[in-house]
């Protein structure tokens, strides 16, 4: 209630008093204030589950189950996308309602946490918040992007909402550490000198691998068959991040994540030339203590001219879009590489053309024996009189 609000105006007036502004105010003041006492409250409960005894395991349980079922849980799943656009839209209350996110981790074992807890748990030496977007969790865990973060046990946020990604980045930082996606470009990690040195000795030696495989994707995809599917390659290099898959494919530091374009490119009105210039330009890593690219890599230097050699560039640059999760707008020239690789799998020639097959004609057999039964069972009719 206030005294002082004009009451035999028009609406549009009242919507714009300045007293209608601070009642405004004060009421998300004492939202915000209750949901942080909420979160608090079931935080602290989970702190004190931890500090209990073995003895009392039975007891920690039935907490945990409570704490499953708590207010902020429930509060939490039911308006979780208001206060994420909160936080997009909101400059004056961004940094209140950053402590009120939570986020699914590569160790939170499937449950979402405050960027306070990530704060903890992390690494003395780390310096940002390390982030990824994807469809859903299990596809996020497999993607070749995040293989150097487990092997180096460094804690990755998983964010399989659309509107994660966009807050996070409207965040730019949190608590002094700057978010860092690890599916852009220019992720920086802690090294050694030794590890540093080797990896210019390596850069070294795969240079002819690079520089040729640059001119190959350059004319794929300004001239070849992925013209049309407006992919810009800025540059193939060796991989900081990849343990195990050959290759990976990033975009730039400003760039369109994989997720974003998917999401952009749903928009029912989106503009394809505005999207072709926010996707960003790709770039290519590569694994260089893979098989498939040391032979790759001998086979360059053999001859650049290999047809085999060209080919097997094209197939990882397209599958490696795919496994990052990136679309492929006319996959037909993936399609029937793989369609000759399985032939030559199989042992047939994939250049063999198409025959008809014959088709037997119909055997007469089963007729005469038909005709045969008519004859015995008129002779039977014929006895029978």
């Amino acid at each position: 209630d206030s005294d002082d609000l004009p009451l035999n105006v028009s609406r549009e007036q009242l919507q714009q008093n300045k007293i209608m502004k601070v009642i405004s105010k004060k009421l998300v003041r004492k939202v915000l204030e209750l949901m942080k006492k909420l979160a608090k409250d079931e935080e602290s409960g989970g702190d004190d589950e931890e500090e209990e005894s073995e003895e009392k395991e039975e007891k920690e349980e039935k907490k945990e189950k409570k704490d499953e079922e708590g207010l902020w849980t429930k509060f939490w799943k039911e308006f979780n996308k208001n206060l994420k656009m909160g936080c997009y839209e909101d400059d004056s209350n961004r940094s209140k309602l950053s402590k009120l996110l939570r986020f699914y981790t590569t160790k939170s074992e499937g449950k979402e946490v405050s960027l306070d807890k990530y704060l903890d748990r992390m690494q003395e030496s780390q310096e940002s918040i390390y982030y990824m977007s994807g469809d859903s969790i299990e596809t996020m865990k497999k993607a070749p992007s995040l293989q150097i973060f487990l092997k180096k046990d460094l804690e990755v946020l998983m964010l399989p909402d659309h509107l994660d990604e966009p807050c996070l980045q409207k965040l730019a930082d949190y608590e002094g550490k700057k978010f860092v996606s690890i599916q852009k470009a220019d992720v920086k990690l802690d090294e050694t000198e030794e590890e540093k040195k080797r990896f210019t000795k390596i850069k070294d030696m795969y240079k002819p691998l690079t520089d040729w495989w640059k001119k190959k994707l350059t004319d794929l995809t300004e001239s070849g068959a992925m013209k049309e599917a407006g992919v810009k390659v800025e540059k193939v290099e060796v991989s900081k991040r990849l343990t195990e898959s050959p290759v990976v494919v990033v975009t730039s530091q400003f760039g369109y994540s994989a997720q974003q374009e998917k999401v952009m490119k749903s928009q029912a009105f989106q503009n394809k030339e505005q999207l072709s210039m926010m996707a960003g330009r790709k770039t290519l890593e590569i694994n260089a203590n893979h098989p498939v690219i040391i032979d790759l890599l001998a086979k360059v230097k053999a001859s650049e001219s290999d047809e085999a050699a060209s080919k097997t560039a094209e197939v990882l640059f397209q599958t490696a879009l795919i496994e990052s999760g990136f679309e492929i707008a006319d996959p037909s020239s993936l399609v029937s590489h793989v369609y000759k690789l399985m032939s030559k799998e199989l042992g047939v020639n994939p250049d063999a053309p198409l025959k008809e097959i014959e088709v037997p004609e119909d055997e007469e057999e089963p007729e005469e024996e038909d005709k045969d039964d008519e004859d015995e069972d008129a002779k039977e009719e014929k006895e029978d009189l």
